[in-house]
This record gives structure tokens, C-alpha cells and sequence, in this order.
């Protein structure tokens, strides 16, 4: 009964791959044929951005053929119902393109000409063709769905120079020329800039590196941030979003940093991994992670991938499956025992 009670309970608590628990995780996020949502536990609702980054991670999903037909048929539907919103319509383009699917001609006319119209004449792109508001995050994702159309991004001197005038004197850059600085749009900036060959053009790069890391937690004392990066300075968590955002900004204006000890952060992304799920999420506090989710595993896997170290999620690690049999299991043998017990425990009387 030993044997068969180890046997039964082994192959549930053997260490996989972290790699291995964030794929099946993943895949337990999958809507077949319609997308992903970002948790597990979330009602069966598809995230375009979860969806991109589900499938940039794994590379693959079930039925293909009929997941392009219902992204693109939301993205047609935007257009039909004249509610485009960038954001999405970014994700959804991105998704596509990751299975390898060319939209239709009519469609990518209709994304051109919209992308037109939210062009502004002094630079930058607005978030909708009701407001002539300008932003670096709307510029951003402009950016992004010219790429993936493919099409050619236009009046790049305007824009790249409407950047420009985004930077603050502390270093970072603000949503526009009148907004303070934001970790977020910093990233936004330098990103772009470093897609148009401008990051030279910087008015003061070694301000700006003074400024990223400012975001870095070095309290060792401080377990749960210790490592990774805070989304402003007067946060109090340290999370993967913002530690991906300053990574990347970091890996763009400073060529050796790759060549760096970043062991601190690589340990912090790795402590994680929930070790209910497989996937990642941020802590609130010392003793509370939040429900893994899509997005936040993206973070921590492509902060990882441009740390070069993807390599660290091929190491095991043990997490205890619950399973109703494991349950089942233990009961019965409970039960056994206490029936030997009490056996020989009336035996011993007589």
C-alpha cells in the first residue's frame, strides 16, 4: 500500500521545468479559436494584449486557421461599428502577424487611412480621430501598427523631433512637452527613437540613465523589492512592468549594460513565478502575490530574454499539483491506518 501511495503522489510534486509550468499555464489561458484572457480565473473574456503576448511567448495555439478569421473579424468590426481603439487594434494586428496572416486589402486601407487621420500636423499621433490630443503612448502604438501593416511611418523628422521635446530635466519624458516625467513614457520615447536610429539625438543621455535608475530598489533589507525596478519613485512595490520598461530603456542607451551583474534582478523576476500556477505575478506586500496573469508573465519572460538569460527558466523547480486523487488517496489512507489501528488495538484487549 506504501508502494502504490508513493507512486501515486511522485509524479505530482517531481520538479518541472519553470518554462514547462509557464507554457501549461498558458495554454490554460486559451480560448480555442478565439484568443487568450489574462488569468486563469478569469471569466472567458479575450484580451487582445494577453493574446499577443500568449502567442509571442509560445509561439503556437489550436486552430490557427480559425483564430486569424476571429481577430481579424474584430478588427473589421471596430471599423464597422466606428469604435477603433489603438490600443487593441495594435494587439490584434500583433497577433496576426505572429501566426503568420496577412490582412485583407480593403481592411489594412481602412487601419491606413485611419493612422492618417490621427496624425498631427505638429508632430505625434492622437489616440482617436475625435481629439487632435497628442501622446507619447498613442505615438508609440501609431508607430507599431505601421510597422505591422507594413507601411511606411510618415513625417518622420516631425515626429521624431515632437519626441525630442518630450524630455524633462531630470532625464525622463513626459506624455507630452507640458507632462512631467513617467518611467512609462520614458520607455515610449526611447523606444521610438531607437526605432528611427535617433537615440544620438538624446539632449542628455547620462541624465537620462541617472534618471532610470533612480527606479532600482538596492535595499537589501527590503526582501520583496530587492532587485527590481518601481513604477515611480514613490511606489512601494517593485513590479515586472515597470522592471521590463526600464530594462529595455537601459539595454537602448547603454551598450554594456548587458555586460553588467544584473544577477539581482534575474533572481528577483524569477521569485516571481507563482507557485500555484506557473505563471508570474506581482506581490502587494511580503506575503501577498496577486493572481498570475498573461500580461505579467510577458514581462518577466521578455525581461529576461533581453537580459539573455532565458536560459535560468530550463532549471527545475517543485510545485505541489493539487489533484482530487492525491485527496482521494490520502483519505483512504488515513482510513486504512486508522482501521490497522483500531484493529489491533481490539486485538491487544482481548
Amino acid at each position: 500500500m506504501v508502494s502504490f501511495f508513493t507512486l501515486s503522489i511522485i509524479p505530482n510534486v517531481l520538479g518541472k521545468t519553470r518554462s514547462t509550468y509557464l507554457t501549461d499555464f498558458l495554454y490554460q489561458t486559451e480560448i480555442q479559436s478565439e484568443g487568450f484572457k489574462n488569468g486563469v480565473s478569469q471569466e472567458d473574456i479575450i484580451s487582445p494584449e494577453a493574446t499577443a503576448y500568449a502567442l509571442d511567448i509560445l509561439k503556437a495555439a489550436h486552430d490557427v486557421p480559425d483564430l486569424q478569421i476571429n481577430l481579424e473579424a474584430d478588427i473589421q468590426e471596430m471599423f464597422d461599428t466606428d469604435n477603433i481603439i489603438l490600443y487593441d487594434l495594435y494587439f490584434l494586428l500583433k497577433s496576426l502577424n505572429l501566426t503568420g496572416y496577412l490582412i485583407n486589402p480593403s481592411l489594412k486601407t481602412s487601419i491606413t487611412n485611419y493612422m492618417n487621420d490621427i496624425q498631427q500636423f505638429d508632430g505625434g499621433f492622437s489616440f482617436s480621430n475625435a481629439t487632435t490630443s497628442t501622446s507619447l503612448s498613442s505615438t508609440y502604438f501609431a508607430y507599431r501598427i505601421y510597422l505591422l501593416l507594413p507601411e511606411p511611418f510618415p513625417n518622420t523628422t516631425l515626429h521624431k523631433n515632437w519626441i525630442l521635446a518630450s524630455n524633462n530635466s531630470d532625464g525622463g519624458y513626459g506624455g507630452n512637452s507640458s507632462l512631467s516625467s513617467t518611467l512609462l513614457n520614458t520607455y515610449y520615447a526611447l523606444s521610438l527613437l531607437d526605432e528611427m536610429n535617433s537615440v544620438n539625438e538624446l539632449a542628455n543621455k547620462s541624465q537620462t540613465l541617472i534618471y532610470l535608475n533612480s527606479f532600482f530598489s538596492n535595499d537589501s533589507a527590503d526582501i520583496k523589492n530587492f532587485g527590481g525596478y518601481l513604477p515611480d519613485l514613490l511606489a512601494k512595490n517593485a513590479l515586472l512592468s515597470s522592471t521590463y520598461y526600464n530594462i529595455i530603456s537601459m539595454t537602448i542607451l547603454d551598450e554594456a549594460f548587458l555586460n553588467k551583474d544584473n544577477k539581482l534582478t534575474i533572481n528577483w523576476i524569477l521569485s516571481r513565478q507563482s507557485f500555484q500556477d506557473g505563471g508570474f505575478a506581482d506581490f502587494i506586500d511580503e506575503n501577498h502575490q496577486l493572481t498570475s496573469s498573461v500580461i505579467s508573465s510577458y514581462y518577466a519572460y521578455s525581461t529576461l530574454k533581453a537580459l539573455n538569460t532565458l536560459g535560468s527558466l530550463s532549471s527545475q523547480i517543485w510545485m505541489v499539483e493539487f489533484n482530487y486523487w492525491i485527496l482521494l488517496i490520502i483519505f483512504i489512507c488515513l482510513g486504512i491506518i486508522v482501521g490497522v489501528g483500531a484493529y489491533i488495538w481490539r486485538r491487544r484487549r482481548i
